[in-house]
């Protein structure tokens, strides 16, 4: 099966079980949902607008069609469209994931390639360290810690609050310097390690010392020779990250009190908004797979032979 079709596949499951979270909850959900105060009345209004009182089979299609059409449903909390909520909490989250993958890239292929050149000296034992130790720390951690040192006591960035691009760039940029470093540091100690690893690969290989051997520069090397065989496990760890990281990084965005997806879904979770949730589950996996693919198309792009894995 290819790659489309897989996920494809893997879509429809998940909407499957999206569309029964429901049913997954022990108990009657409609009570659950509206709690002990509630009326049989209310109960039974709510099972038919949700189509609780229906066979799966009906339900089911009856909510994927929607899904299709732009139909996900109205909120509990806020009585407005799912779509419209989930869609207007996406730029908040993209320049999140965005800017803190951009930053974690431009720190992380270089001090890479340089630690895997050096092995075992100074700067290399730095970053073997320096990752360890903040792969080992959540990034709320991270997140408190930066707020103390450059909010508390230093006073350089505000604590939390955001303002959106459009309306005053400059602010926007100033508020997101805090949530971006959390995030981008908790990447970067994981790609370090994974390109690491990659790069000290291809430099054993006969074509690094054949470059070598025709006279290429330490910086030839690493840029020019090392960077692209040791790139596809990086690209597709970046892919996987900004797919779950746009489908809602909660303990930032609270944090930060950053109105993005991650918010969003813990008020949707605090509210028991069902229609909400399942819209949130199944944005979060058309996200993943279209990144994933993404990533794969970008892996192959970069290294051809690793097409043949996905036929």
């Amino acid at each position: 099966m290819s790659r489309a079709g897989r996920s494809l596949l893997v879509l429809i499951v998940i909407a499957a079980l999206t569309c029964q979270l429901a049913f997954l909850l022990p108990g009657d959900p409609a009570l659950i949902l509206l709690g002990q105060e509630s009326t049989a009345a209310q109960r039974a209004a709510l099972r038919s607008a949700l189509g609780l009182d229906q066979d799966f089979f009906t339900r089911f299609v009856g909510w994927a069609g929607g899904v299709i059409t732009g139909d996900w449903g109205t909120s509990f909390t806020s009585d407005r469209p799912v779509l419209t909520e989930i869609l207007g909490r996406v730029p908040a989250t993209a320049e999140l994931v965005i800017l803190s993958q951009v930053i974690a890239l431009a720190v992380t292929i270089p001090l890479a390639l340089h630690s895997a050149r050096n092995p075992g000296r100074a700067l290399d034992r730095i970053v073997s360290g320096g990752t360890f130790l903040v792969v080992a720390i959540p990034s709320f951690v991270v997140g408190v810690l930066l707020i103390y040192v450059f909010a508390v006591q230093l006073g350089w960035f505000p604590a939390s609050g955001y303002v959106p691009f459009v309306k005053d760039p400059l602010d926007n940029l100033y508020r997101m310097v805090l949530p971006v470093l959390t995030l981008a540091i908790a990447e970067s100690a994981v790609y370090l390690r994974t390109l690491r690893g990659s790069a000290m690969e291809a430099l054993r290989s006969p074509f690094a010392y054949a470059s070598l051997v025709r006279g290429a520069t330490d910086a030839q090397l690493l840029w020019r020779r090392i960077l692209r065989p040791a790139a596809p496990t990086l690209t597709a760890l970046v892919g996987i990250n900004v797919a779950v990281a746009l489908g809602g990084t909660l303990l930032v965005e609270s944090l930060f009190a950053i109105p993005g997806l991650g918010r969003l879904t813990i008020a949707a979770l605090g509210g028991r908004d069902l229609p909400l949730i399942q819209g949130l589950v199944l944005f979060a996996a058309i996200v993943i797979v279209v990144f994933g693919i993404l990533a794969d198309i970008a892996v192959n792009r970069i290294d051809p032979r690793s097409s043949r894995g996905n036929a």
